[in-house]
């Protein structure tokens, strides 16, 4: 399939499909994105360009975020703590676009979902205010920031409808050819997060403690 030999790809499915599946939450949480975006990646080789762009840099990411998790438990914390503020970004950015076109669009249980999201982000600790975490910086620190700015160059202009693809159409023979590339590289990526994964769960500690 585009320059990949069917070997090669079944010995892939067959690395995703027997990813560890760790009881840590938050290094399950990571697995599971990894898997599904693999998913996306396959299911891009054959149809989609543009989804293949999509899964390949949505692993560099998750790639990034799992060497920024394991390197200490103050980062593990700091990650989860992230990710209850963003889920109270999502669903308020839902409620307030929904709110502007149909509110009946804003059902009884998105709401509970925020009132929960909300309710468990004032049981936190106080803490002081903190920037978001950026995932440009935290590139730097695993040592693919390189990666992370050309990689994020090359799929922006793939995921978007630019000029390009949408002039193009379906007669354009040329953006499949980038395909083999984006999966390979996408896929390096998220083997290289189960193996940091599985090392970390077969020595038995928590995310950012020593190995």
């Amino acid at each position: 399939m585009l320059g990949i030999a069917p070997a090669d790809l079944a010995l892939l499915d067959e690395a995703f499909q027997s990813a560890p599946r760790p009881e840590d939450p938050l290094l399950a949480g990571l697995l599971e994105a990894t898997v599904r975006e693999y998913g996306h990646l396959r299911a891009g080789l054959a149809d989609s360009t543009a989804m293949v762009a999509w899964a390949c840099r949505n692993l560099l990411e998750l790639n990034i975020y799992t060497q920024y998790v394991l390197q200490s438990e103050a980062n593990a914390r700091r990650f989860t703590e992230e990710g209850l503020t963003g889920g109270i970004e999502i669903f308020d950015a839902f409620q307030t676009w929904a709110a502007r076109n149909d509110r009946s669009l804003v059902t009884a249980e998105i709401a509970a979902a925020l009132a929960s999201l909300l309710e468990r982000k004032a049981e936190q600790e106080p803490a002081a205010p903190r920037r978001p975490l950026s995932i440009r910086y935290l590139s730097a620190d695993a040592g693919l920031a390189d990666e992370y700015a050309n990689m994020t160059r090359v799929c922006a202009l793939l995921i978007h409808p630019s000029p390009f693809p949408v002039l193009a159409g379906a007669d354009e023979d040329s953006l499949p050819l980038l395909r083999p590339a984006l999966f390979r590289a996408g896929a390096g990526h998220g083997l290289e997060i189960i193996q940091a994964i599985r090392t970390r769960d077969c020595s038995g500690t928590a995310p950012g403690q020593p190995a």
